[in-house]
């Protein structure tokens, strides 16, 4: 109700609580009050409270009945004043909600058969909800009325073949009609319009060839690269054909301007197991009919089971996204890698329009003790995990990443801000489903708390959750040094740093030994051993603006070093995509939005420092070969490795009876500008991973380059 002078606004706060507050300009009094019920009279009801200040007049109704939700409740203010709809959003923030409404059905979305399609919806607050719905190829739009059931879910069975209908809801509560995509819906025309209805046995028939993968023993025999679609694809210097696409993606036989692989080649020739793709889910700042226009990475989710339109060829045919997906994760499996996907279940685009706070307003976000929306992410919206509802959307939608697309792994963007509940149950399932499935993320401890004062999965809490994989900024931060952009405040120990010598061999073993720190992991593989991802400068740019004195031949090899350091560290190798060439954002940092020319494989880089391609192939290589650097447990890891008193760079020896393939192992590490030198009172051989017995080359008096690392072994 809005007049010049006077507002009102009437709220729920319990089933049997109401509030309602009067601003006016006029003094006025009101003698009664009727509550009516879908429009007609309930019964009267009185104060139990009232109160006035300037302008603002307070009521407070105690009810002894309660409201049920379902219906369209009313407070008339009498004839001369007007009724005003009361808000029963509040009652989703009750700690008794979930207990009443949660429903753990398997039907909601559009389910669909040759013969009918059923629709349902979770909407426990709407009092009334229609299906608007257009059969494929028609602009004629039928609007349906739904049936509420328990728990709050509207359905409707509409006969007929409804493949590729296109459908909204039409929901409405206590008054407020809104009109929302399918919290479920499994694709959608361009730019998230219309949800899809989808007949998934149509893309029963794309082969995922998952019997192509090599076996995979545990998480520490992963070696992960990340990239985006878009950004490993659409560099013009290549004749890739469909830039910025699922398929452009799986091109084969593609070159760059200088001859050598680019796109799917060059990507399997380096040997990863693991590709991680940026978000691939329905996201909402690039135009799917003009992607070419706007650049963004995809961290501003719409839809959880709807894939990105502007990868695919044609975005307004809802299949063509899925199929093109799947066709893609199919020709990487054939190839022998597996796809892990970055999913952001941490927050939304822009809560407000969002799906989930049209349907049901209050309930799939966290509060702020003061009532304002929590905004810990840092995007204005908190999602709410630990509520049942919201755990329920969470497992459901990887559940149908997993059954639909045989996806490999999940990468959680800002992991820290889901709690440890929601977690478990993602691991339970996805091992259920997939037991050599990768789970992942980011730990930070981003501040804020649960509706039900649950744990959440940071970093400090990875001893409750033992299935995942851990991004490790002190890895990140001893290795590289410490600062924020591509300038560092202080140099790590591969930029030369004695100071972190000691701190170093902590993170070298994993993180998960105590040494001059306590331990941060209960195993090696729940360390993400990294120094760049899609966040931040690239690692050449920070050498490159850190040291500005060193030659380029200098830098080259430095940033050569830290790939094969990554490589020889017990845990998880992670590299961001380009960080084998030493590419360069050109001293940007948080570039999700900032375009192609600071994002994408810059394929003539690659040519130009071809060179340094193979070197990252041979390091690849060298991991896969020495099995002893793939221990996870602690023990062995302690008992296996020592550090002789060394004065210059860092010497780590392998212990004898516990190698399999050697009797001994050294690793000289150099990150300093002068040659080291060492007495090795012993003849050892240069291990190289592209030489033969033949081609050994024995030493007993060492040099070690500047820059560099070398190892060396015993038969």
């Amino acid at each position: 109700m809005n007049q010049l002078n006077f507002y009102a606004d009437a709220k729920a706060f319990d089933f049997n609580k109401i509030t309602l507050v009067i601003y006016s300009d006029a003094r006025f009094s009101i003698n009664s009050f009727v509550l009516l019920k879908n429009g007609k009279k309930f019964k009267s009801i009185y104060p139990t409270k009232r109160s006035s200040l300037h302008m603002i007049y307070y009521y407070e109704f105690l009810l002894d009945e309660k409201l049920e939700l379902g219906n369209l409740y009313t407070i008339s203010l009498g004839t001369h004043v007007g009724e005003v709809n009361i808000d029963l959003s509040p009652l989703a923030q009750l700690a008794t909600f979930d207990d009443l409404f949660a429903y753990d059905g398997d039907d909601l979305g559009a389910n669909y058969d040759k013969k009918s399609t059923t629709f349902a919806l979770w909407a426990p607050l709407a009092n009334r909800v229609i299906l608007k719905y257009a059969k494929h190829n028609s602009d004629n739009f039928h609007l349906v009325e739904m049936h509420r059931y328990d728990k709050g879910v509207y359905r409707i069975k509409i006969d007929g073949d409804l493949d590729g209908a296109r459908y909204q809801y039409i929901v409405n509560n206590y008054g407020h009609v809104v009109e929302a995509l399918d919290p479920y819906g499994k694709s959608s025309t361009a730019n998230s319009q219309y949800s899809v209805v989808i007949d998934l046995k149509r893309l029963v028939a794309i082969n995922t060839h998952r019997d192509k993968l090599p076996f995979f023993k545990s998480n520490c025999h992963a070696i992960i690269y990340e990239a985006s679609v878009r950004d490993l694809t659409s560099f013009d210097g290549t004749d890739i054909v469909n830039k910025g696409k699922f398929l452009g993606l799986i091109e084969k036989n593609r070159r760059s301007k200088g001859g050598n692989k680019a796109g799917f080649d060059y990507l399997v020739s380096l040997g990863f197991t693991h590709l991680q793709l940026l978000p691939v889910q329905d996201f909402a700042n690039v135009d799917e009919l003009l992607p070419r226009h706007k650049y963004n990475w995809g961290y501003d989710p719409l839809q959880y089971f709807t894939i990105e339109g502007s990868y695919s060829t044609d975005p307004q045919d809802p299949y063509s996204r899925m199929r093109e997906f799947k066709k893609m994760i199919g020709a990487f499996h054939k190839a022998g890698i597996r796809i892990n996907l970055d999913v952001v279940y941490n927050h939304v685009f822009e809560v407000e329009y969002s799906l989930f706070e049209k349907i049901v307003p209050n309930y799939y976000f966290r509060r702020n003790s003061d009532g304002s929306r929590a905004s810990h992410s840092g995007c204005g919206n908190d999602f709410a995990s630990e509520r049942k509802m919201a755990r329920k959307l969470i497992l459901d939608s990887i559940k149908f990443l997993l059954d639909v697309y045989d996806i490999d792994g999940l990468r959680f963007d800002l992991m820290g801000l889901i709690d440890v509940n929601t977690m478990k149950e993602v691991a339970t399932l996805v091992k259920s489903i997939r037991p050599d499935a990768m789970l992942y993320g980011e730990g930070w401890n981003m501040g804020g708390k649960t509706f039900d004062n649950s744990p959440l999965a940071t970093l400090e809490n990875a001893n409750l959750l033992p299935n995942y994989a851990f991004f490790n900024d002190r890895y990140r931060n001893i290795v590289k040094g410490l600062g924020q952009g591509t300038y560092l405040e202080e140099n790590g120990f591969l930029f030369g740093n004695k100071n972190f010598l000691d701190g170093f061999k902590f993170v070298y073993t994993g993180s998960c030994i105590d040494q001059i720190y306590p331990r941060l992991f209960a195993k090696a593989s729940q360390s993400i051993n990294y120094v760049e991802c899609h966040d931040n400068g690239t690692i050449f740019d920070v050498i490159d603006q850190t040291l500005p004195n060193e030659t380029m031949e200098d830098k080259i090899g430095r940033l050569s070093l830290i790939n094969k350091t990554i490589l020889l560290s017990y845990g998880i190798p992670f590299f961001h995509m380009g960080q084998e060439i030493g590419l360069s954002k050109h001293f940007h940092t948080n570039t999700y939005n900032e375009g192609d020319f600071y994002n994408q494989f810059n394929y003539d880089i690659m040519d130009e420092r071809i060179e340094l391609v193979r070197y990252f192939k041979n390091y690849i290589k060298m991991r896969k070969e020495l099995s002893f650097l793939r221990i996870d447990e602690p023990e062995i890891i302690d008992a296996l490795i020592k550090y002789p008193p060394f004065s210059d760079g860092l010497q780590i020896d392998f212990q004898d009876e516990l190698l399999h393939d050697f009797r001994a192992f050294k690793i000289f590490i150099n990150p300093y500008h002068h040659v080291m030198y060492y007495d090795l009172k012993d003849d050892f051989n240069i291990y190289h991973p592209d030489y033969r017995n033949s081609d050994y080359i024995k030493v007993s008096n060492l040099m070690v380059a500047p820059l560099s690392a070398l190892m060396l072994f015993k038969d």
